[in-house]
């Protein structure tokens, strides 16, 4: 009891040098510098690349904070210029090659550097490198060369995408397209610009070190203590005040997103200081607090579902008759009630938000359920076709929440009920991260994020040539690399082509549908619930908005009263500090 005593102690101690530094050093009256708002955000994300795959929905509550795309989609369905302040589409003289133009903000990284076209085509090039592996690569294969370029086929350099000038992306395409397809697509929090002086030489620890990340968002992150401070300041260079007198906090109105985990530990925690005011947001919550706050909760539809990836190679899983029974047996209402937190039970793969055969349209109201949310009792007969009533696998997921324990214990009833043997294997986050990526489990467990509001995100990746894996370049390799769950269908690749080839919305959108049915069908992966957004804020606190890929937005927040609040929490930690003396 002592060492976590001492431990608070030493992280109140650091928090307060760490902002008296921070005041002194910017020589500003700290009156003009907005609010500090404690507040319980997420739990903590230690690696912070936007590129990876994303497995857990905490991690774009970070995220989404710091680094900024060229467009984004509101919640209303309307893509926004963010970086892009233009564009402007082009053919050559015999119109056989398509470009479009994509003319950029002025503004800066967080320590300084003008933001220029550069850093978006080197963000683009890395994506669909061989060396990465990202499933977002497949949002940029409407780029010219783009599917060559990731299979090796073709160098970095032929792929469509240079830099006319410092502030003008051109972008080739391998035919004519509607541009607002790729707009949508690079709204998508996994496309956002990187620079090559910050990554090269440090690509295992650039994105876990607050002394390397560079950002180019509304905010940037100070610290990353997972056991005490965890820090986001305002960027003073976001877009650039016009003039001097303008204030740094023209574009971005708070100063500091501060939460303390020795502080607030724990979701409780969290909602006893929400309620006596010592915190004024909380975006993280076990079920109990959920259910306790539940009226006063915000909450929206997001693009992640809670998911099952199957192995496809499994000797028991391999028939895709057995994972789709495996996945109809499942009452995805009964797991919507044990996850709680607001989510619904999934009617398909593809969330409720994403986009229809126009932006303000819901595919999934559009394409119908290709799911029941009750448990079917074909599960057995499937099995019986398949010829396969037996055998033993294993599911794998986090151990630090408690209602994946809950799923999982659920799915092992029902799947030991249609005749297997079934066990279970919580990981630690680190570990369960290195299982997931190298595809070592039978059955996983994940938080499955749409990379785009476009259906299409979410039922790409799973082909192998649109997987975003990593593909080696030697004599001998086929330059496939296959998805996690080693899914491998020509018919599924087959039909993605098609998709491709498609100029339109309208046109995609039909072909998408499809998909997603082939994808039921073929099942290696399940979407269980689809996930809500929640947050509880103080009613000082206003001028909040909502991403729809699940965090956010307080690039306009203002917080009551600030100045004095500034003042008294500056003050707590003091006395804090006094007191431990």
């Amino acid at each position: 009891m002592k060492k976590v005593a001492m431990k608070r102690v030493v992280a109140l101690l650091l928090l307060f040098v760490t902002l008296s530094v921070s005041l002194c050093s910017c020589k500003v009256d700290m009156d003009d510098m907005g609010a500090i708002i404690p507040m319980y955000i997420a739990s903590p994300q230690m690696d912070l690349d936007p590129t990876e795959m994303i497995y857990d929905k905490d991690f774009l509550k970070v995220s989404g904070l710091l680094y900024a795309g060229l467009t984004q989609v509101n919640k209303s369905g309307k893509i926004e210029y963010v970086l892009a302040s233009d564009w402007e589409q082009k053919y050559n003289a015999d119109r056989e090659e398509y470009f479009l133009y994509i003319d950029l903000i002025s503004t800066r990284w967080n320590d300084g550097r003008t933001f220029t076209a550069d850093h978006v085509v080197y963000a683009w090039k890395r994506i669909l490198s061989p060396e990465t592996a990202s499933p977002a690569a497949a949002l940029l294969y409407d780029l010219k060369n783009a599917r060559d370029v990731k299979a090796g086929v073709m160098t970095i350099d032929d792929l469509g995408v240079a830099a006319v000038d410092a502030d003008t992306v051109e972008v080739q395409f391998e035919r004519p397209i509607d541009p607002e397809l790729f707009l949508e697509a690079i709204s998508s929090p996994a496309l956002v610009p990187l620079r090559d002086d910050v990554i090269q030489g440090k690509e295992e620890i650039w994105s876990t070190n607050v002394n390397d990340i560079a950002t180019n968002g509304h905010f940037a992150i100070k610290k990353m203590d997972p056991e005490g401070e965890y820090r986001l300041d305002f960027s003073k260079y976001f877009r650039l005040p016009k003039t001097p007198e303008d204030g740094y906090n023209v574009y971005v109105k708070p100063y500091q997103l501060v939460t303390n985990f020795s502080w607030v530990p724990s979701a409780a925690d969290a909602i006893t200081q929400f309620d006596n005011k010592e915190i004024y947001y909380v975006g993280s919550f076990t079920s109990d607090t959920y259910n306790a706050k539940e009226k006063d909760i915000e909450s929206s539809d997001t693009l992640t579902s809670y998911t099952y990836f199957f192995d496809c190679e499994n000797e028991v899983l391999a028939d895709a008759r057995v994972r789709k029974a495996l996945s109809i047996a499942l009452d995805r209402e009964q797991i919507a009630s044990i996850i709680g937190l607001g989510s619904k039970a999934a009617n398909g793969f593809v969330a409720d938000i994403a986009t229809g055969s126009t932006m303000k349209k819901s595919f999934r109201k559009e394409a119908g359920a290709v799911y029941s949310t009750k448990a079917d009792s074909a599960a057995q007969s499937l099995l019986s076709q398949a010829g396969v009533t037996s055998g033993s696998f294993e599911i794998t997921y986090r151990e630090d929440r408690e209602y994946d324990v809950l799923v999982a214990e659920y799915a092992k009833g029902v799947w030991e009920a249609l005749g297997f043997t079934v066990s279970l294997k919580g990981l630690g986050v680190n570990s369960y991260e290195k299982a997931l990526y190298a595809g070592e489990f039978d059955v996983i467990a994940l938080d499955y994020q749409g990379l785009s509001t476009n259906p299409y995100s979410f039922l790409a990746p799973f082909s192998p040539a649109y997987s975003g894996s990593v593909v080696s370049v030697d004599a001998t390799s086929s330059g496939i690399a296959p998805h996690v769950t080693a899914y491998n269908s020509e018919a599924y690749t087959a039909l993605l082509d098609q998709i491709l080839e498609e100029t339109t919305r309208s046109g995609r959108h039909a072909k998408l549908i499809e998909l997603e049915k082939l994808f039921a069908e073929e099942c290696p992966a399940t979407a269980m619930v689809f996930y809500s957004h929640n947050y509880l804020a103080s009613s000082d606190l206003k001028g909040l908005d909502v991403s729809p890929y699940g965090y956010t937005i307080f690039a306009d927040a203002v917080l009551k009263d600030y100045k004095e609040r500034n003042e008294d929490y500056l003050a707590k930690v003091e006395a804090l500090l006094g007191e431990a003396q």
